[in-house]
Formats: structure tokens, C-alpha cells, sequence
């Protein structure tokens, strides 16, 4: 066995000797870009600095500041800043002047105020005089480390750093009182001639002032540290991918998140680090598994059957998923949840921000895709300078689960279980010889049959045979687990240039060891980023990004809902997490030799070790892009700007079934009585008198899948944004974009491959008649073609900088949706308003920075879920065996009236700026309707159909936002900084023409109902124990009964009890950040409420010895009178299962019968709250002081050790350690695990 599992790793190796020759080829060709591109943007060419005696002419009259500053951001390429505290742009003046220089005019609008200026290169800087100090205009030469006027005293140098350790150009340090002055270079050096007891003022733009006394004429070098300033709400400006748009003349709902203030160190999928961050933003961690996104939803739900998640913009362009997934597939634990999201393939360390997009206003702009909301990651670019290197790591220890978690038997308790099972009649040679599974038990009786093991006095089970097993207790969270997997992350950024010419270039390595003994994975990401300033008006970006994964996973086939008890089923289920929940304890996974200890399941030997090294899934992707952007300034207002972008990825899955896997073993298990009740067994329904036979008599199996995505992007947009009366503000942007979007899957089924011999094919024939017979076929090809094409207008004006009416007009069109018309296109539209009310005279206060109340109404679409408008033919084997010609089935007729899924939405809210800017909020409250949304309609059976896809259903959803940025406590050293977000909406299925089945109500995922939510949660109603101990339940009728029709669509409400969503109606994030010198602790917690969880399906009337058993059975019925003191139902015998509950007796096995077990697992019961409180991150960092940093060579250093899903808060006591967030669905899923991360960064 040994040299088997051996063979199976070295065949691991071979897999990845096949992909090298193309490996090389492609890295090859990326290195040599890399290189041209990187030479290219090193090529620097001098620049002509602006000159600061460019001369402007004025003529105003009774003008505010601000409408000056505005016609001199017009007529020159200068930019003004200035703090709202600071300056009075509302103060009147009258100016008339000629040809005159930009110093002149601002030293008249200044003259006996309170207020200076700086002039670095095109930037005027306004700042307010010190109090007593004389007035201060410093006026740096062109070389910014040069002394502007030469003194007597003595010569020091310095350098200007913020608190990570960057250098900050630009920076103004002045003695205090004099015109004497320098300017920080690129490096943030300085160099200033002085004399003692000088005061040195350093100011920049954004960064708290900072007084420094000249007490040691020793002392030459000095390194500042700035901190930065409190970013008001009128200094941010939001990417909505079109373009960058102040945030004082915007109008619609969004949030601008930077990396650097919400990331968490080891996590690999950037969409995770928005959990907690944003009101009316909900990322529900379903899984922990490599590769696999989170459920995102923003402002709750748009479509009842399609992905609610929103897109993902990325410099500017939608991301598309490399494989499409549906609306549960995210929680389906099928391999597809590793690979559906190409977020999960970008490197967080490129990420500089990211931009939620919540109202229609904001995410206008993408008209017909918009409806779940935008995402826009803006990533890292270059800036002028010199080069830049920074390297950043990150080791990750995760935490194996534990059973003291969790509430089940340990091994002594269930062998006196399956003493019990036994005394009933359950398990015994008969049944032991046919069960599909065993255990311990069926161990025992196997080897009994054969007189292989000691009898019990009487025939009863000899307990020398148990002793072993009873003690085992086996921890199979410390076999399948790893104590402490390790996930190590290493990434190199290299960034500089000059004023033509800035480039960025980045490189990472993931190592992730795998939580478990079956998983595992690396990524590679590369990115380069260029642009070139061709001339004063024609600039060239270019990007190239490429991502690489290879990843190794437990083998898993695809889930299926069973109709008949509401529950997911999987076949071959060996996800490690799963089956140390789900298996016995008194199973050892190695014998008293220390050799692998085989049991039995689907009717082949089973050991879990031997299974995962046997049974695994190879993924592969490869993804590439590349992207250019031209612009080309038409003159001062106007603006083209295209953009171009290609992508192709390629992800492969590869399914290896050993030969002598567990799986492939069950398709040959033919021995004795098993070619009687073994369901993988081929009966040849040509010749149906032979007996059941294997298809698979040697070999196993390899199942291969191919997803290619070949997407291209183009947009080409002219910005206008004039200025009239210096009033008016007005801003347009026209624009029309192209998508094309190719997807081809692939599917092959290899059976007969034998692994150990070489690779060698031996297909039996039957193989693929087995397929055939079943609907399938060894292989399939699907080609999907998506092609959209958008034209789109949006014009704003602004009066006043107080007063913003902003409109959207687009007209889109694709070729999924009917071929009419008016269901091929949609116009969306949008008009929104915002009032700055904090400008206002009459609100003019001290305490007041700012306050803007906004609103919004328009119309945006999405595709919905995965269909099609046109007739789809599906071939098909007749049902007859003696028929000869195949069928044609409809698998769905031609819908030319099938169009887009709409939402229509009103939003309103406040902004506010209280005190200096320490208390920064928000209040936002959103109305939704959403129409036409795409389902499943029950028909006349006219065209063939008995269902048809349509657009028939609404969905109404009403929710509020708060979110609350207080600076708590901010002293010289100390700063304490708090958020909370909350965000709370109701949703309401209107007019669903086609109820779901009972079943679907009642599953753990819920399912759409009229008058209630799509995640609607029903319960069967229990009305207690009866005599023997088996559950009963109340019909429609209010009848007590032990079996129901789950299959029914009537009488919904009178059968089941509403439980709630199970989705949460709330959430949101409580986050504190104390700083005191180098010192930085952060606290995020995460939370939501309001929302119902099934509880895992644990009972049954009759248990096996393979399974675990739940803790709850210790207080099971166990005599009549039981029922009035406990709830928890009876281990049935037999005789009770037949005459009771109507079970049959098939070749010695109970089938069928009253569904009474399962119905008690689906009953209220087996329901609890699912709200709860996460400590989603703990972070202590240090920044090393500046001088230590250069004794060590490098400009900046900083360590962190950080914690993450640390621990609960508060949940619900009934979960019995069940996540609340984690659906246990097997396969590919694991949990978020608890982590502690250690990470460097340093940059040189």
C-alpha cells in the first residue's frame, strides 16, 4: 500500500512535468516584457518645470475666495490646498489685474489676514499663521533641497518621513518667523542653514504641523516624523472606474475604503478584508478554503435566482468570474467555489483602495451590470522620484480545530450506542454483510462470518474485540489536520520615475501548506504598471498582470438536494473537516502495528488516509491581462480617453481516482451479496437477466475540466468640465463601451486509467454504456458567448459649491436576453441631487466642518441568472431499451421576450463633519424595487414544457445605513480613533408565481416565498414524542402525523412555521486604532443579526457504527413515560420501524418508510438565532525608528503580529460549536480558521 500511495505522489510530479514546457514558455515571454516595459520607464527624460512667474489675468467683483481660487485652477495648471478650518473661501473681494503674476494676486486676496501661502512647483499651499509669529511666504528655489536664502549659523540636514517610514516630498521647513526656508526632494530630504534656538516649522498638505527647537549646534541630522491629518469628508475623492470625482459634488452613496487602514495580514482574498468595514455591506465567510469567495451582498438582494454578489471593477474595467457560479454555489462546497472568483487571484500588496458603490448614483455609470452594486479596486501605480523597493512578508499559523468545540459522543459512549443497535435488532451478520457502510461493529460481524474473531458467551459480541476501539477516542481533527499550517507570502514592489515617465513593477509568492493532510497551494502574481507623458497633452498607461495557481484538493464530486428529506447529499465525501464531525470515534485510523486500519464505505474498504492520498483534485490557473489607457488633453476642459483591455484565462481541473481509491473500489465491490445492493454495479439493460457487474474491473478513474475565458474590453469616453460665470461648475462625460465575452468548458471522463502501470487506458465498453444509459456522456464541450455593447451619457452642474444636480442616461444591450427589441436593450437612467448645506451662511458655525444631504432615484438592470433566450435541443437515449433512434428533448424553448432583471431605487442621506472633523458620519435610508426578475413559472404544458424560464417575480427591499469615524483622544504621542458601522434592511418577495416545494422551505438555505425573503427558513411544526419515542408533527390540519408529503406546494403556511431569513438582515463593524509613538493596536470586530440557522441533520431512527453519534443522544427516549421529560427521539427496533413508521425489508436491509427522522431534523427544534460577534482582527504593530532603520541600510521598517477570527463573542448557544457563519456542506469547504500572523515590511 505503502509503494501505491508513493506512486500516487510521484504521478503528482508527472501532472506538473506536462504543464512545464508551457510554464517556461509563458514566464519567458513575461519575463521579456517585463524587462522592455521596465527599461522603458526607466528611460527618464528632464522635464521643463512649470514655471512660477506664469502671469494670469483677473477681473471680479464682489467674489468669493473660493470662485478665485477656481478661476486660477483654470487659467493655470496650478492647484489650490487649503484646510475648510483654515480659510474663509466665503469672504468677498474685488480684484482687477493684468498680467500678473500668481504671487501678486494671492498676496492682495491675503493682505491682513490670517492666512499664508506656499508655492511648490504647480501647488499653492494655504495655511494659517501661528499665532504671534511673522508672517511667513516662503519661496523655494526649483531645486527643493536647496536653502531658499543663505544665513549665518551652521548648516543641518534631515529628512521627512510619515509614520510608516515613507519619505514625504514637498514638505515645507521653515524657521519660524522668517521668510527662511527649504523643500523636502523626492528622498524627503532637506538641508537648512540655522542657528540656535531657531524653531523649525514643518507643514505638508494632509499632516499635522510639527514645531522642532535647535538646542545642539552637534546635532546636524534630524528625521522628522508627520502624522497625519483627519481626512474630512470633503478631501476624498471616489473612483467610481469612469472616473474620479470629488466628493464635494457628489451625490450618490459611496465609500472609500484604503488598503493600508483595513488590511489583515495571511489573507489571501481580498475581498475578504471588507467584512465589517462598510454599513449596508455583508461578506458572509462560507468558506475557508483556498480560492473560495465570500457572499457579498450590498443593500441586500436583487435577484431571487441569480448571483447576488457585486462586480469587481479594477482600473477601471469589470472583472469577470473565471467560471459563473449561481446564487448557492458559493456555499456548495462543489470544487467550482475554488475557482469562481478571480478576486481571489490579485495580490493584496497591489491594492491601494477600494470604492463601494451602494446607490444608484454611484454605480450609474454601469447601467445594466449594476443592480448588486460596484467594488472599484484602484491598484498601486508609480510616482516620480527615485527608485523604490519594498518587500513584504507574512507567515500565517492557523489553528486545527477542536472536539471540545463540539457536542458528540466520544467512543466509549457510542459502542454503548451500538450495543444498543444491536439488542434492537439493527446491526448483525445479515445487515453487517449488505450495509453500504460500517464500522466498528460491522468490523466485528465480518469477521465473525468467516469465524476470523472471538464469540461472545451466549453469541453475544466478545469485548476483548472492543476493548481497543473503546478507548481509542480518536481526535480525527489532529490525524486530517495540521497543528500549526503554515501560509507564507513574499512580495517585491519596485516603483519610481520622473515627470515623464513613472512606473511600478510587483512580484508574489503564496505557500499555502493546507489546513489539512489533502490540501494545499501556491500563487505567483506579477504586475507591471507604466505610464509615459508623450507630451503636455498625450499620456500612456499600460498594465500587465498575470496570476498563476496550482492547488491541490480533496477529491469531490458535485452536491444534490434529496427531495425527499430536505437534505444536501454528496457521494464520495472525503472533505477532512466533514468527516471528522460525521465519523465514529471508535475507529482508528491505524492498527495495533501502526498500519493503516481499513473500514468500510460505499461497499469498498475505506481508511481516510489512504483515501485522500488516493482521491485529489489538481487545480491549475493560469490568468493574463493586459490593459492601456490613452489620454489626450483636447484643451484646458476637455478630455478623450480609450481604453483598451484583454484577458485570457485558463483553469483546469484535474480529478484523480486511484486504483486502489475507496471510489474506484466501489465500482468493482461485486463480492457475495454486494452485486445485490451495490448501486454502482452496471445492469446491462440490453441483457437485464444478467447480474449487476463492474465497469471498472481494474484501473480508476480520471476526470478532467477545462474552463477558458477569453474577455475583451473596450471603452472610449470625452470628459468636458467648464467653468461659466465662476459660479457654475458643470461637468459631462460621454462615452461608449464593448464586451465580448467567450467561455468554453471542456469535460472529459477517462475510466480505466491504471495509475501504477504506467498510465495505461483499459476502457471496459460497458463504461460507456453505463454513461449513456444515464443521461451522460464521457465527454462535453459547451461554448457560451456573451456580447454586450453600452452607450452612456452623464452631465452634472454645480452652483455655488453648495448645490449639485447630477444626471445618468445609458442604453445597453445584449445578446442573452429575447431578440425583440424591447427585451434586447435597456435604458437606465438616474438623477441625484446633493445640497452642502455646511456652506451655507445661516450654518455657519465653529463646530460644523460639514453637512450634505443628498438623494438619488434611478433605474438599473443586471442579467440574472444563467439562461438563455434561445431554443435549447438536448439529445437523449429513449427510455425503452428495445428503441433504436435517440430523442430530442426541449430542454427549453425560444423566449424572445426574456430580458434584463430591473431595480428601481430611492436613496437619501446626511453627511456629516462635527468638530474639527473628530466626528465623521453618516446617515443613509434606501428604498428597492426590484422587477422582472428571471425564475421558474409552472405552464400549461404548451410547446412540450411543462416549466419555463421567465421574468415573473418583484422583490422589494428597505434598509437603513449608519456609520459613525470619531477621534476619541489625540495627544502628541497617543491618538485613539474609533468606527462603527450598522447596517439593517427587510426584503419582501412579491407576486412569485410558482410556490417552492415544502422541501425546498425547509432546507438549511431557505428558499424564495411570497411575502417573505429569498432566504426564507420554514420549519415543520413539532408536536412532540409519542409512546415509543418517534417524533410527530402537525399537518395542515393540525393532525398529529409521523409522515409529510415534502414534494407538495400547498397549504405552505398551514403545514410549516416561518423561522426568518437566513441570511442576516443587519450587520456591520466595530473597529478601535490606538497609537502611541511607533506603537499601533487595532481591534475589529465584525457582527451580524436578525437571521435563523438550521441546526446539522443529526437523528435517525436507526444509527450506524460508521457515523458519529450527536451529544444529545445521551438524553434520547428510552422508556414509555420518557416522552413527557425529553424531546429527543428513540433509537428505534426493527419491529417498531416496520409497524410504526412502515418500513419495508429488502434482501435484509430496512428501506422506506415514514419520514418521521428526517422531519425532525427539518422541525423548530432544530433552529436557532444566528446572530453573533466575531473578533474578526487583532493587530499590534511597530514602526522602527527612522535612525535605527538607516543603521540598518533601509528607509523604513515594521513588524506586526496579528490575530484573526481569534474567537466569538457572543452566538447563540444552541449551535454547539457549528460556525454560525460556515455551512458544513463537505467537499471543498472548510472554515474560516483561527490564525495568528507574523509579518515584515521594509522598504529601501
Amino acid at each position: 500500500m505503502v509503494q501505491s500511495l508513493n506512486h500516487i505522489k510521484n504521478m503528482k510530479k508527472i501532472k506538473q512535468n506536462r504543464t512545464c514546457g508551457a510554464a517556461k514558455l509563458i514566464f519567458n515571454l513575461k519575463m521579456r516584457l517585463t524587462i522592455l516595459l521596465i527599461l522603458l520607464s526607466l528611460f527618464r527624460i528632464n522635464a521643463n518645470t512649470y514655471s512660477q512667474n506664469t502671469k494670469i489675468s483677473l477681473d471680479v467683483k464682489n467674489s468669493t475666495i473660493e470662485n478665485v481660487f477656481d478661476l486660477i485652477q483654470k487659467k493655470t495648471e496650478f492647484k489650490v490646498f487649503f484646510k475648510v478650518s483654515d480659510v474663509n473661501t466665503n469672504r468677498k473681494v474685488s480684484l482687477k489685474v493684468y498680467n500678473k503674476r500668481v504671487e501678486f494676486i494671492l498676496d492682495k486676496i491675503f493682505r491682513n489676514t490670517d492666512v499664508s501661502y506656499k508655492i511648490v512647483d504647480k501647488q499653492i499651499v494655504l495655511i494659517k499663521k501661528l499665532t504671534n509669529a511673522k508672517k511667513t511666504t516662503i519661496k523655494p528655489k526649483r531645486q527643493a533641497n536647496t536653502t531658499v536664502k543663505p544665513q549665518t549659523g551652521f548648516e543641518i540636514t534631515g529628512q521627512v518621513l510619515d509614520n510608516r517610514g515613507l519619505p514625504i516630498p514637498g514638505t515645507t521647513v521653515s524657521i519660524r518667523g522668517t521668510n527662511i526656508g527649504a523643500v523636502t526632494d523626492f528622498d524627503g530630504n532637506f538641508t537648512l542653514t540655522v542657528s540656535l534656538t531657531n524653531v523649525l516649522l514643518v507643514e505638508n498638505l494632509g499632516f499635522q504641523n510639527q514645531l522642532i527647537t535647535i538646542s545642539d549646534r552637534n546635532k546636524k541630522n534630524y528625521v522628522v516624523t508627520l502624522v497625519e491629518s483627519v481626512e474630512s469628508l470633503e478631501e476624498v475623492v471616489i473612483s467610481n472606474g469612469f472616473q474620479k470625482i470629488d466628493r464635494r459634488l457628489f451625490a450618490g452613496v459611496a465609500t472609500k475604503l484604503n488598503t493600508e487602514d483595513i488590511k489583515i495580514d495571511g489573507v489571501s482574498d481580498a475581498s475578504r478584508l471588507l467584512e465589517g468595514r462598510d454599513a449596508g455591506v455583508v461578506v458572509d465567510n462560507v468558506s475557508g478554503s483556498f480560492g473560495a469567495s465570500p457572499r457579498i451582498r450590498i443593500r441586500g438582494n436583487t435577484s431571487l435566482n441569480g448571483n447576488n454578489n457585486p462586480i469587481w471593477v479594477v482600473d477601471g474595467v469589470i472583472l469577470e468570474d473565471n467560471v459563473e457560479l449561481a446564487q448557492d454555489d458559493l456555499s456548495s462546497g462543489d470544487i467550482n467555489s475554488l475557482i469562481g472568483s478571480s478576486v481571489a487571484g490579485l495580490n493584496p500588496d497591489d491594492i491601494k483602495s477600494f470604492s463601494i458603490l451602494k446607490d444608484a448614483s454611484a454605480t450609474a455609470l454601469y447601467g445594466a451590470r449594476a443592480k448588486n452594486g460596484v467594488i472599484v479596486i484602484t491598484t498601486k501605480t508609480g510616482k516620480k522620484g527615485k527608485l523604490r523597493i519594498n518587500y513584504n512578508n507574512n507567515f500565517s499559523y492557523r489553528l486545527r480545530p477542536r472536539y471540545t468545540n463540539f457536542n458528540v459522543l466520544n467512543s466509549q459512549q457510542e459502542l454503548s450506542v451500538y450495543s444498543e443497535l444491536v439488542q434492537k435488532g439493527l446491526i448483525d451478520l445479515t445487515t453487517a454483510q449488505r450495509a453500504e457502510s460500517f464500522g466498528v461493529l460491522g468490523q466485528y460481524f465480518n469477521l465473525r462470518r468467516t469465524n476470523d474473531v472471538e464469540i461472545g458467551a451466549n453469541g453475544q459480541l466478545a469485548d476483548s474485540f472492543f476493548d481497543r476501539f473503546q478507548v481509542a477516542n480518536t481526535d480525527w481533527f489532529r490525524t486530517l489536520f495540521k497543528d500549526f499550517s503554515l501560509q507564507q507570502n513574499h512580495s517585491l514592489s519596485i516603483s519610481g520615475g520622473s515627470d515623464d515617465a513613472v512606473y511600478y513593477f510587483s512580484a508574489s509568492y503564496l505557500n499555502d501548506e493546507g489546513q489539512t493532510i489533502g490540501d494545499e497551494a501556491q500563487r505567483y502574481t506579477t504586475k507591471l504598471n507604466t505610464k509615459f507623458r508623450i507630451s503636455d497633452n498625450f499620456s500612456i498607461g499600460t498594465s500587465l498582470i498575470g496570476s498563476f495557481r496550482d492547488q491541490v484538493a480533496p477529491g469531490t464530486n458535485d452536491r444534490t438536494l434529496n427531495p425527499l428529506n430536505g437534505n444536501f447529499e454528496r457521494e464520495f465525501d472525503i472533505n477532512p473537516y466533514s468527516f471528522s464531525l460525521t465519523n465514529s470515534r471508535s475507529i482508528t485510523p491505524f492498527d495495533e502495528n501502526g498500519n493503516l486500519e481499513f473500514f468500510r464505505k460505499n461497499y469498498a474498504p475505506f481508511n481516510i488516509i489512504h483515501e485522500l492520498d488516493n482521491n485529489f483534485i489538481n487545480i491549475d490557473v493560469t490568468d493574463i491581462t493586459f490593459q492601456t489607457d490613452l489620454d489626450y488633453k483636447i484643451s484646458k476642459n476637455l478630455t478623450a480617453n480609450s481604453t483598451f483591455n484583454y484577458r485570457k484565462a485558463i483553469t483546469q481541473r484535474e480529478h484523480v481516482i486511484g486504483d486502489n481509491s475507496n471510489q474506484a473500489e466501489a465500482f468493482r465491490a461485486d463480492e457475495g451479496v454486494l452485486a445485490g445492493v451495490n448501486p454502482f454495479l452496471y445492469q446491462d439493460r440490453d441483457n437485464p437477466t444478467r447480474p449487476p457487474f463492474s465497469i471498472l474491473p481494474e484501473g480508476g478513474i480520471n476526470i478532467y475540466n477545462e474552463d477558458v475565458l477569453d474577455y475583451l474590453y473596450w471603452r472610449n469616453s470625452i470628459s468636458w468640465n467648464p467653468r461659466i460665470n465662476e459660479n457654475n461648475e458643470f461637468t459631462f462625460l460621454l462615452g461608449q463601451e464593448i464586451k465580448s465575452t467567450n467561455r468554453q468548458r471542456r469535460e472529459y471522463n477517462g475510466i480505466g486509467i491504471s495509475y501504477e502501470n504506467g498510465f495505461l487506458i483499459n476502457t471496459d465498453p460497458d463504461a460507456i454504456d453505463q454513461l449513456i444509459d444515464g443521461n451522460d456522456q464521457y465527454f462535453d464541450i459547451e461554448n457560451f458567448r456573451d456580447r454586450f455593447v453600452g452607450f452612456f451619457f452623464n452631465g452634472g452642474y454645480t452652483l455655488n459649491n453648495k448645490y449639485t444636480v447630477n444626471g445618468t442616461l445609458r442604453y445597453d444591450g445584449s445578446n442573452l436576453q429575447g431578440s425583440s427589441p424591447k427585451a434586447r436593450y435597456l435604458t437606465n437612467y438616474n438623477i441625484s441631487g446633493a445640497w452642502n448645506i455646511g456652506r451655507e451662511d445661516f450654518m455657519k458655525a465653529d463646530w460644523i466642518n460639514a453637512l450634505k444631504l443628498k438623494a438619488t432615484y434611478g433605474l438599473s438592470g443586471g442579467r440574472g441568472p444563467l439562461t438563455s433566450a434561445s431554443l435549447d435541443l438536448r439529445g437523449q437515449l429513449p427510455l425503452r431499451p428495445q428503441d433504436i433512434e435517440s430523442i430530442i428533448r426541449i430542454n427549453s424553448l425560444e423566449n424572445n421576450d426574456l430580458t434584463f432583471e430591473k431595480l428601481k431605487e430611492f436613496s437619501t442621506g446626511l453627511e456629516f463633519g462635527l468638530f474639527g472633523n473628530k466626528v465623521l458620519g453618516e446617515i443613509g435610508y434606501y428604498k428597492r424595487n426590484s422587477f422582472d426578475l428571471i425564475g421558474t413559472i409552472k405552464t400549461s404544458g404548451v410547446g412540450g414544457e411543462a416549466f419555463k424560464t421567465g421574468n415573473f417575480a418583484d422583490l422589494s427591499v428597505e434598509g437603513y445605513e449608519f456609520a459613525l469615524t470619531t477621534t476619541n483622544i489625540k495627544t502628541g504621542n497617543f491618538e485613539w480613533t474609533s468606527n462603527i458601522n450598522v447596517g439593517y434592511n427587510t426584503e419582501e418577495v412579491e407576486e412569485l408565481q410558482f410556490n417552492p416545494r415544502l422541501v425546498d422551505l425547509i432546507s438549511p438555505t431557505g428558499s424564495p416565498f411570497t411575502g417573505r425573503e429569498i432566504s426564507a427558513l420554514y420549519s415543520v411544526r413539532f408536536a412532540g414524542l409519542n409512546e415509543f419515542g418517534i417524533p410527530t408533527f402537525f399537518d395542515a390540519d393540525n393532525n398529529i402525523v409521523t409522515d409529510i408529503n415534502l414534494q407538495s406546494r400547498e397549504d405552505i403556511e398551514r403545514i410549516l412555521k416561518y423561522e426568518g431569513p437566513t441570511q442576516p438582515r443587519g450587520a456591520g463593524g466595530f473597529n478601535n486604532t490606538f497609537t502611541y509613538k511607533g506603537f499601533t493596536l487595532s481591534a475589529n470586530v465584525s457582527f451580524k443579526f436578525d437571521y435563523k440557522i438550521r441546526l446539522n441533520s443529526n437523528f435517525s431512527g436507526s444509527y450506524t457504527d460508521f457515523n458519529s453519534l450527536p451529544g444529545e443522544l445521551i438524553n434520547r427516549w428510552a422508556i414509555p413515560g420518557d416522552e413527557n421529560i425529553t424531546n429527543i427521539p428513540a433509537i428505534l427496533d426493527r419491529r417498531i420501524l416496520i409497524s410504526e413508521l412502515n418500513a419495508t425489508v429488502n434482501n435484509g436491509v430496512l428501506v422506506g418508510g415514514d419520514n418521521a427522522y428526517q422531519l425532525y431534523n427539518n422541525s423548530d427544534l432544530r433552529v436557532v438565532d444566528g446572530t453573533y460577534a466575531r473578533m474578526r482582527s487583532l493587530a499590534l504593530g511597530y514602526t522602527i525608528p527612522d535612525s535605527y532603520a538607516k543603521r540598518l541600510g533601509i528607509s523604513s521598517a515594521k513588524i506586526r503580529m496579528q490575530g484573526e477570527n481569534l474567537f466569538l463573542l457572543y452566538s447563540d448557544k444552541g449551535l454547539n460549536g457549528q460556525d454560525p457563519e460556515f455551512f458544513n456542506s463537505g467537499g471543498a469547504a472548510l472554515p474560516v480558521p483561527k490564525t495568528v500572523t507574523l509579518s515584515l515590511n521594509v522598504g529601501f
